[in-house]
């Protein structure tokens, strides 16, 4: 095992952990995404139960039925349900995407760990390394003093 080499475990695993924070940077994003999505159509179904209790207050009470009033509070809940119905499309989507950028997160988190063992095992392969050549160089001296060189 060579000092370049170690070097080279060294950058490759920086470039693996800015490769591991640009993915959990995105997944964060994603996240915020899907609850900004989420509150969107939360909010439209409220607004659409609102009017569907509005519209039925307009025909369940006794007194005389409010047509125009009925018929815009009508219309109102079959736009809001469209857009309910598209709001979450877009929950569905942000969740996708979401899962996306999580399998990414991860996948990239596995690339660096494995980047970092690999780092170790060479450090630890050049230390074992430069143990023996400084066992080795002490037994020649430790040889050489009792004037019995190899």
């Amino acid at each position: 095992m060579s000092e370049r080499k170690q070097h080279a475990y060294e950058v490759a695993l920086r470039m693996a952990q800015v490769k591991e924070l640009r993915a959990q940077v995105a997944l964060a994003e994603s996240v915020e995404k899907e609850r900004a999505a989420q509150q969107q159509a939360q909010s439209i179904a409220d607004a659409r139960e609102k009017v569907s209790l509005a519209a039925q207050s307009c025909v369940a009470g006794e007194r005389y039925i409010d047509l125009a009033r009925y018929e815009l509070l009508t219309q109102l809940s079959s736009v809001l349900t469209s857009n309910l119905q598209l709001a979450n499309q877009e929950v569905e989507q942000a969740s996708q995407r979401r899962a996306e950028k999580a399998a990414q997160n991860v996948t990239a988190k596995r690339h660096r760990e494995r980047v970092h063992e690999h780092l170790d095992d060479v450090r630890l392969a050049l230390s074992h390394a430069r143990a023996s050549k400084a066992l080795e160089e002490g037994v020649e001296l430790w040889l050489e003093s009792r004037g019995e060189a190899p």
